[in-house]
């Protein structure tokens, strides 16, 4: 039997995440670890709440009125901004249009400056839009690494989880670098477009209800899991997200988002 190479992926992720799991928590590994368990209102989560919290927790930076330029296909809108990343801007925001992400567009922002050079600044922005459920953020995360760009796009339980962790680390004093540094995308393994109903793709894998993502960050790799646990206009949904940084220890935050 063939699988996708989404399929592939998709098991590897979780699969590495398990051993991981395990191997922190025995004699393997043993880093020290902390447990967080936060409930959230779907109806609380907009672009407009992640992106003024990038603002707020991660110290990232709005560039106003660059976005709009750029998406219309102008490539010298700021001295901030090189040709080249406005174009994997633009390529990567036709992908969220794509899949329906076409209301309330933030602006776009950089954060990441001084954090190992320029390596780790990266251009970000949000869009929005209705499921099923309820609203669903996504956030496309261009970075430049090796003279070259590359994007991360984000969306559903796992921006819904970003939104929250970055208010826990704060809590836990980590500054806005070392937010930044733990949560935030430098290089995704697969793109996340999963739904609060699932994986949108139904060919990756048996369990339609789960939503599997991993990427890599400054710091460190970040996993996550949701699964729909029960649907409907009062269900919930559960997002397991792993933050694995260095010099940090394993944070596990797991967010019921009540529908």
């Amino acid at each position: 039997m063939s699988i996708s190479r989404r399929q592939f992926n998709r098991i590897m992720i979780w699969g590495g995440a398990s051993f991981t799991a395990s191997a922190t928590s025995g004699i393997f590994f043993p880093k020290p670890a902390e447990a967080y368990s936060l409930e959230f209102p779907i109806s609380a989560l907009s672009a407009d709440r992640v992106f003024n919290g990038i603002q707020k927790y991660c110290g990232a930076q709005p560039i106003p009125g660059v976005l709009s330029p750029i998406l219309q296909g102008n490539t010298n809108v700021s001295t901030k901004i090189e040709p080249a990343a406005a174009n994997a801007i633009r390529t990567a925001d036709q992908e969220f249009v794509a899949r329906n992400f076409t209301s309330k567009r933030t602006e776009l922002a950089l954060t990441g400056e001084g954090i190992q050079g320029n390596r780790t600044i990266s251009r970000l922005w949000g869009r929005q839009r209705q499921d099923k459920f309820g609203p669903n953020v996504g956030f496309g995360f261009v970075e430049k690494v090796n003279d070259q760009y590359s994007d991360a796009k984000i969306s559903g339980p796992t921006m819904c989880a970003i939104d929250n962790a970055q208010r826990v680390l704060a809590d836990q004093r980590l500054t806005p670098p070392e937010i930044a540094a733990s949560i935030l995308p430098t290089r995704s393994r697969l793109d996340d477009w999963g739904s609060w109903g699932g994986d949108a793709d139904a060919s990756a894998g048996r369990n339609p209800g789960a939503v599997f993502a991993q990427y890599d960050t400054a710091a460190g790799t970040v996993t996550s899991r949701y699964d729909l646990v029960e649907p409907g206009p009062r269900g919930f949904g559960r997002v397991e997200y792993i933050i694995e940084a260095e010099d940090q220890p394993r944070r596990v935050i797991l967010v019921t988002v009540r529908f």
